[in-house]
């Protein structure tokens, strides 16, 4: 259990250790000021504001921060406040996402992990990994890569924010992966 007085920089710190916790305190710390900054951004570029909109593009800050092993949220540096960094990253989120709904172009960001491969998930002994996993990771895994379900799907299925399907997906892909290396 990540303590809620830390700050920013230890729980940025834990979150790119993948630490049990710290993501989820992440998320709940700063969801409120993300899906304000994105109301606000989409507002900005594009006139309007529909909440299936923001969701998308919290979802989008949340998968672009965790993807690469943490990557986005690695180049933190702690020269601005988190709130102005996060405010930049929503920014820009806002703005690809407004050029894609401008152009006409389908938007598909619920689309953020690519299905393991030979190289990620080994084939042989994936059915005993699965097994091994907790009850929720396994339906997850289930449910996205075996019954291609989106985000917003899997997250009425299992009664999660589609904000947290992607850090979720990610976890149980690396323990997948920790339990077929054995």
């Amino acid at each position: 259990m990540i303590r809620e007085d830390i700050n920013d920089t230890a729980l940025i710190s834990r979150c790119v250790s993948w630490e049990p916790g710290a993501w989820e305190a992440f998320v709940a710390r700063h969801a409120s000021f993300v899906q304000a900054e994105a109301r606000r951004q989409l507002l900005r570029y594009l006139a309007r504001v529909v909440p299936s909109d923001v969701d998308d593009a919290c979802q989008e800050v949340y998968s672009l921060l965790m993807k690469d092993g943490a990557r986005a949220l690695r180049q933190f540096r702690g020269e601005s406040s988190l709130s102005t960094w996060l405010a930049c990253v929503v920014r820009s989120v806002c703005r690809q996402f407004a050029q894609h709904e401008r152009s006409g172009a389908p938007t598909n960001l619920e689309i953020v992990a690519v299905p393991p491969s030979e190289d990620h998930l080994a084939p042989e002994g994936l059915g005993e990994a699965l097994a091994r996993l907790p009850a929720r990771d396994q339906r997850l895994l289930r449910l996205f890569f075996f019954e291609g379900k989106k985000y917003r799907e899997i997250s009425r299925d299992l009664g999660l924010s589609t904000n947290s399907v992607g850090p979720l997906l990610g976890r149980a892909i690396a323990a997948a992966r920790r339990l077929l290396a054995r």
